[in-house]
């Protein structure tokens, strides 16, 4: 997203009309190529890629199996919050304010990624004790437990 505010903002700046590009004539344009827009293209799609892929692995292989559609739909949900946010900004969608609605996309989704990195990071660490926890089992010390499972309750 900020690779399509700073390419938006050279836009208005390279043609002749401004911030009213969209009202130029035909022979007044922007001399940038069109091609300039796929890294735009080419980071969300990777992006995209990446996150769906991890998601996907974490929603099969971390939690128990009676958990796993849960995890899904924990996943499945972000994403419809992430679209209503993206729904929110829908009146920045209009010329001259798409560097603004770029800018405002790219800022909000370097704070949730950088956010969510500092909630999950310790997780990094404990990755190998995590892909070893045994199936379907509770291993605790802790006397509620143990006093639990001397009566039969766990």
């Amino acid at each position: 997203m900020i690779w399509a505010a700073v390419l938006q903002h050279y836009i208005y700046k390279t043609n002749p009309c401004g911030y009213l590009a969209f009202s130029c004539p035909a022979d007044q344009v922007s001399p940038l190529n069109v091609w300039i827009q796929m890294g735009a293209y080419v980071l969300i799609a990777l992006s995209e890629i990446l996150a769906s892929i991890t998601r996907i692995e974490h929603a099969f292989t971390k939690p128990p199996k009676n958990m796993r559609s849960l995890v899904m739909s924990v996943f499945l949900f972000m994403n419809a919050l992430s679209s209503a946010i993206g729904e929110a900004f829908v009146s920045l969608s209009s010329y001259p304010l798409l560097v603004w609605n770029y800018g405002v996309m790219g800022v909000l989704a370097g704070v949730s990624g950088i956010s969510f990195w500092w909630s999950v990071s310790d997780l990094d660490r404990k990755e190998d004790e995590l892909n070893n926890l045994d199936e379907g089992h509770v291993h605790a010390t802790d006397s509620k437990y143990t006093d639990e499972r001397e009566k039969g309750i766990l």
